[in-house]
């Protein structure tokens, strides 16, 4: 839980009344590499901030998985859609390696609504998702597909040393086989 409060922290400052109450409102959860955390269909009812491990989000078009993100170590990670508008996911969450995540349910969630530090923690967190898609989607679309691994390398190191070449080729929207190409050239 430690963790989870140091990540707060580094947004908000947390009194002792909101860690206690966030460590009875919060749940720890193991998973299996390669074990769906969440899949298409059913809604998605909480956040996890990632303790150890990896998890892809991806989903599937024409029969072929599309990944979207890879997150790692002490990031949250969330079907976005799913949980904020209450209605099924569009894709999948699943861990990429053995992992360890704390969860907290919408319903928990909107009960540290009470600590206004919470409050500020998730405003920023929200902000910070909003502001980081636009800037790597932008980005992304107009570099060629060295530019997109070399940026990809430079905001995401870990992604590049854990991940699979399919999957990280996925994200860069690039084959496999000009994947290769870049990181032996």
């Amino acid at each position: 839980m430690n963790q989870l409060i140091n990540y707060i922290e580094q947004i908000v400052r947390l009194d002792d009344e909101a860690i206690r109450e966030l460590e009875q409102l919060s749940e720890i959860e193991y998973y299996e590499k390669n074990q769906l955390i969440l899949e298409q269909g059913r809604r998605c009812n909480k956040i996890w901030f990632l303790k150890s491990g990896m998890v892809r989000k991806y989903y599937i078009h024409d029969g072929k998985e599309i990944t979207v993100w890879i997150n790692t170590e002490n990031q949250t990670f969330t079907s976005l859609q799913s949980y904020s508008q209450n209605i099924p996911s569009t894709e999948y969450l699943q861990a990429c390696e053995d992992t360890v995540a704390i969860s907290i349910t919408r319903q928990n969630s909107e009960k540290l609504i009470r600590f206004p530090q919470f409050v500020i923690f998730a405003n920023t967190l929200m902000e910070r998702e909003f502001v980081n898609a636009d800037i790597h989607s932008k980005a992304l679309s107009v570099k060629d597909a060295k530019g997109k691994y070399e940026y990809l390398q430079m905001i995401a190191p870990e992604i590049i040393k854990r991940a699979k070449l399919g999957h990280i080729s996925s994200i860069l929207g690039i084959t496999q086989e000009t994947l290769s190409r870049i990181r032996k050239g």
